[in-house]
C-alpha cells in the first residue's frame, strides 16, 4: 500500500486550498439558510392595499357605505382633502390608491345617471385593479338591490349590499402526499454542493495526478518492482476515498445545518445519492485535469474555468427556470445541468411513485454516464503520454 500511503502524504500539500473551498461553501450555505424561505404556504390571506378615500359627497349613506366597505377590504389611510399632501402620500408610497367621491355622486347614482368615482394611483400600479374590483363590486351590488328589491332608501340598500358582501368564501390550502420541499433551505444547500464538490475534489485529485505524472517520478515508478496494475488500483482507491470523504463532509454539514427539517422531509437518501453521483463525476474531471496539465498554475486556471463555468451554465448559481432555451441546450452537455435537474426534481417531490422518481434516477444515471466517458477519455490520454515518455 505504498502508493496509497503516498497519496495522502501528497494530499497534505493541498490542504489549504481544500480548506478555503470548504469554508467558502459553508459560509454560503449558512447565508442561504437564513435568507431562504423555511416553510411552505399553509394559509391564504388577501392582500390589503393602502387606500385613501376623499368623500366630497357629504354625509350620504351610499358614500359612507363605500368608505366602510373599502376599510374592510383594504387598509384605509386617513388624509385631508389637500392635493399636495395626497401627492406626497403617493410619492412616498404611503397610499397606493386615492378614491375621490365627487359631490352629488349618491344622488346621481340613485337616479340611474352616469357617475364615476375619480381615482389617483401610483403609476403602473397593479394593485389598483384590486381596489377597482372592490368598488365595482359594492356599487353593482347596491344597484342590483335598487333595481330588483323594490327598496328605495339608501340606508336599506347599503345595509343589504353589505350583508351580501359580508359572505366570505373560506380558502383551504391542501397538500396531497408529502409536502413539496422546494422552499426548504436544504434544497439550496445541496444545489450549491455542486460547486463545493467541483472545487474540492478537482483540487485534490488533480494535485495528486500532477505529482504522480511528473516525468522523472513517472519514469521511476515504471521501473519499480510494484506492478503497474497495483499502482493504478491504489491510486484509484485513493481517489475514491478522497471523493467519498469530501461527499461525507458535505452531507454531514447538511445534517448540522438542517438536520431536523431534512430528516422530516424524507428526501435525505435521494439528495445524498444525487450528490454522490456528482462526486464521481468531479473525481473524473479532476482525474482528467490532473492528467492533462503539467503545472499547478495551469491547474488553478483550469479549475476556476471548469468549476465556475459548469456552475453558472448548469444552474447552480442561476436557476434553470430563468435561463434561455439556447443556454439550456448547451447546458445539457454538462453534468452539472443534470445534477441540478435531479436536485430540483427531488425538492419538488410530493410522493414516491415510479413516475415521479423516474426523472430523478434518469438524471443520476446520465451523470454516471458522464463520469464513465470522462474516465475513458482520461485513460486514453494516459496511455498516449506513457508512449510519448517511452
Amino acid at each position: 500500500m505504498q502508493v496509497f500511503k503516498a497519496y495522502f502524504k501528497v494530499m497534505r500539500g493541498s490542504a489549504i486550498s481544500l480548506a478555503i473551498s470548504l469554508s467558502v461553501f459553508m459560509g454560503l450555505a449558512v447565508l442561504f439558510s437564513f435568507i431562504a424561505p423555511k416553510t411552505a404556504i399553509s394559509s391564504f390571506e388577501p392582500t390589503k392595499i393602502p387606500v385613501a378615500v376623499i368623500n366630497r359627497d357629504g354625509d350620504s349613506e351610499l358614500a359612507q357605505g363605500l368608505v366602510d366597505y373599502l376599510a374592510g377590504t383594504g387598509r384605509l389611510v386617513s388624509y385631508p382633502d389637500d392635493e399636495e399632501k395626497l401627492q406626497d402620500a403617493l410619492f412616498y408610497r404611503k397610499v397606493e390608491y386615492i378614491a375621490i367621491i365627487p359631490p352629488g355622486f349618491s344622488d346621481a347614482f340613485m337616479s340611474g345617471e352616469d357617475c364615476a368615482i375619480r381615482k389617483v394611483i401610483v403609476p403602473d400600479s397593479t394593485s389598483s385593479f384590486y381596489v377597482d374590483m372592490n368598488i365595482d363590486k359594492f356599487l353593482n351590488t347596491v344597484r342590483l338591490h335598487r333595481l330588483y328589491s323594490g327598496e328605495k332608501e339608501e340606508a336599506q340598500l347599503v345595509a343589504a349590499a353589505m350583508a351580501d358582501l359580508a359572505v366570505d368564501t373560506p380558502v383551504t390550502v391542501r397538500s396531497f402526499g408529502r409536502l413539496p420541499s422546494s422552499h426548504g433551505p436544504y434544497s439550496y444547500y445541496y444545489a450549491y454542493c455542486a460547486y463545493a464538490l467541483l472545487a474540492m475534489i478537482m483540487t485534490g485529485v488533480s494535485s495528486i495526478m500532477i505529482a504522480f505524472n511528473e516525468k522523472d517520478l513517472y519514469m521511476r515508478n515504471l521501473c519499480a518492482p510494484l506492478p503497474k496494475r497495483s499502482m493504478r488500483l491504489q491510486l484509484a482507491a485513493g481517489h475514491g476515498v478522497f471523493a467519498l470523504g469530501c461527499w461525507g463532509i458535505l452531507v454531514l454539514g447538511s445534517f448540522i445545518l438542517h438536520g431536523k427539517s431534512l430528516l422530516s422531509s424524507g428526501l435525505t437518501g435521494l439528495y445524498a445519492l444525487n450528490t454522490l453521483a456528482f462526486a464521481v463525476v468531479c473525481a473524473g474531471i479532476g482525474f482528467l485535469v490532473g492528467s492533462s496539465v503539467k503545472s499547478y498554475g495551469a491547474q488553478a486556471g483550469a479549475m476556476n474555468v471548469i468549476a465556475l463555468g459548469m456552475s453558472f451554465l448548469g444552474g447552480v448559481f442561476v436557476p434553470q427556470t430563468v435561463m434561455s432555451k439556447s443556454v439550456l441546450v448547451v447546458a445539457k452537455f454538462l453534468p452539472s445541468y443534470w445534477f441540478i435537474r435531479a436536485n430540483d426534481a427531488i425538492s419538488e417531490l410530493s410522493r414516491f411513485t415510479g413516475d415521479s422518481l423516474r426523472p430523478i434516477y434518469g438524471s443520476i444515471l446520465i451523470q454516471l454516464g458522464f463520469a464513465i466517458a470522462i474516465f475513458s477519455v482520461t485513460l486514453l490520454l494516459s496511455k498516449e503520454r506513457r508512449v510519448s515518455y517511452l
